[in-house]
């Protein structure tokens, strides 16, 4: 009898212990708290540069700042969100040329995932469908406008108005539509009459292999000066966004009648192509652009062209990017255009953060 009783009380004692030594199960993770809303973030995007001209102008040569962003971009719930940008840049004309200035370049309410994940409402000063999507493209607005906005057949990147955006079902592209004055956001609205412009990005092959960096974008703008004076513009661009090779050509055709006066319409074209062989998104690549316009098809040895050449160097920190762009721009007239051909060095850094 006392052995069993021994027995039992030995096995209870080790039992017990490998039970004590059984570590207890972790608790479960404390959910994170909800995001305290307004979110606040504020970034810098500046462009700086040094200019040198070879061909004309006496070798004039200046230290500049070509373009200087202050991003405030405003979270207001998990839906709303808004964005302020002051633009800081240089005046031409009137008694403040020559002088830095302030004034707004973005100003919008947001409002995300309308109808579908991924899409967004936009009112307010925004940007248009076409131009700000070919600088994601193209990273070189630091040596340059685009070539439909340097040729005057869009009035920069941004426009007062409403925009509607959304992705394609499966990774096949995206479209961007909307309604603005017109006039750019530099200018006021100068009559009744609207720009109606969309977007439309097709990537015809996504996810097989190489195939999948290849896309194709089309773009209209249906706009008037005035009634029976069109503003209209058509654009379509293939391109390859590759990591270590980015390449585009792009068609452009206008159709515009600024003028009340004759000759009424006038229709402009053109097309460019831009090549960046690069290490990847940091690191050394190479610049090279090609753009041909022709202001009016029914002027003869009135195109011109400009070639742009050069390198770059990439470096981010975290949230922070520098690009270190040295780039030669020559740019060709036709005898009746009456222009001096151009020809200079550019030396520019990209800040952003």
């Amino acid at each position: 009898m006392m052995k069993r009783l021994f027995l039992a009380l030995f096995f209870a004692t080790i039992t017990t212990s490998a039970i004590a030594q059984t570590p207890a199960p972790a608790p479960a993770p404390t959910p994170a708290p909800p995001p305290e809303y307004p979110i606040v973030r504020v970034g810098v995007l500046s462009y700086l540069q040094y200019s040198s001209e070879l061909e004309n102008r006496d070798g004039y040569n200046s230290f500049d700042m070509t373009r200087a962003y202050l991003n405030i971009n405003g979270q207001m719930s998990d839906r709303f969100r808004f964005r302020f940008t002051p633009d800081i840049r240089r005046i031409t004309d009137g008694s403040l040329a020559g002088s830095l200035t302030v004034r707004v370049k973005y100003g919008f309410l947001q409002m995300d995932n309308v109808m579908k994940p991924g899409s967004w409402v936009r009112f307010g000063l925004a940007q248009t469908p076409w131009l700000d999507f070919q600088e994601s493209v193209n990273r070189y607005r630091v040596q340059g406008t685009m070539f439909s906005e340097r040729e005057g057949l869009i009035p920069g990147s941004a426009d007062f108005g409403a925009g509607y955006f959304s992705p394609l079902p499966k990774n096949y592209g995206e479209f961007h539509v909307g309604v603005y004055n017109g006039e750019g956001f530099t200018q006021a609205e100068a009559n009744k009459y609207k720009s109606f412009q969309g977007r439309l990005t097709i990537r015809p092959l996504p996810g097989r292999g190489l195939a999948n960096y290849f896309r194709i974008s089309g773009f209209y703008s249906k706009g008037w000066y005035a009634e029976d004076r069109p503003r209209d513009v058509g654009i379509v661009m293939a391109h390859y966004e590759h990591p270590h090779l980015v390449a585009t050509v792009e068609k452009v055709a206008a159709t515009e009648s600024p003028l009340a006066l004759p000759p009424g319409d006038i229709k402009r074209s053109g097309w460019s192509t831009f090549i960046e062989p690069r290490q990847g998104a940091l690191g050394w690549a190479g610049i090279f652009r090609f753009d041909s316009y022709d202001p009016n098809g029914s002027l003869t040895d009135n195109s011109h062209t400009r070639v742009i050449g050069g390198v770059a160097y990439w470096l981010a920190w975290n949230r922070a990017r520098l690009g270190l762009v040295a780039t030669n721009e020559q740019v060709s007239y036709d005898s009746a255009d009456g222009r001096t051909d151009e020809n200079r060095i550019l030396l520019q850094t990209h800040i952003e953060f």
